[in-house]
């Protein structure tokens, strides 16, 4: 989930190069990388400028979509509210049009963003957290069956190797037994026998 919660997405634009056009006598543009950020629940608020390097640093989720060829919306890292079982079409496009896109983004919505959807608004922030903690346990729910299964598989192998050295300890222990006789290929039997 990105921490900022806003609508941020990078994209090619051209950008008049005055000193390049001033030397040709004509315009002249360069293809530019541009960040787009939209404030969820604000439908009057963008920025548009070329994207710094803290921009790409600040929005490295979203940029690394870009570099990947996602474009537009599709930029924003989270569940999409169209993805949301618990919020009905009707209501996804409702948020849409105060830019909000994602569970994440409506997790983290301001007052004021709140205040632009009206009546509900706040108990759709609340549902959205809850089911982004439920999911969080889950997840760590799953990772903590995953080791655990990895760690019974490591003691099951250990036990076998366990067992496997016991038989072994214990074929030695009869080898030894007095009055026996050694096999040929004991270590032991090839020390004495030229004692012998």
């Amino acid at each position: 989930m990105s921490a900022h919660g806003l609508n941020v997405c990078f994209y090619n634009a051209p950008q008049h190069s005055p000193g390049k056009s001033e030397g040709a006598g004509r315009p002249i543009y360069d293809d530019k990388e541009m960040v787009n950020i939209r404030f969820p629940g604000d439908k009057n608020s963008e920025i548009h400028r070329v994207a710094s390097d803290e921009d790409k640093k600040k929005y490295a989720e979203e940029y690394q979509a870009y570099k990947a060829g996602v474009m537009g919306d599709d930029q924003s890292s989270g569940t999409p509210l169209s993805q949301w079982p618990a919020m009905p079409r009707s209501v996804v496009e409702e948020w849409k049009f105060l830019k909000v896109a994602t569970v994440e983004q409506l997790a983290l919505l301001s007052d004021s963003g709140k205040q632009a959807f009206g009546m509900g608004a706040n108990e759709w922030s609340e549902k959205a957290k809850a089911w982004l903690a439920a999911a969080a346990g889950g997840a760590e729910a799953a990772r903590f069956a995953t080791e655990n299964l990895a760690l019974r598989r490591e003691m099951e192998t250990m036990r076998q190797q366990f067992a496997e050295l016991n038989a072994r300890v214990e074929a030695d222990a009869k080898a030894r037994e007095p009055g026996k006789v050694r096999p040929e290929g004991n270590r032991v039997h090839k020390v004495l026998e030229p004692l012998s």
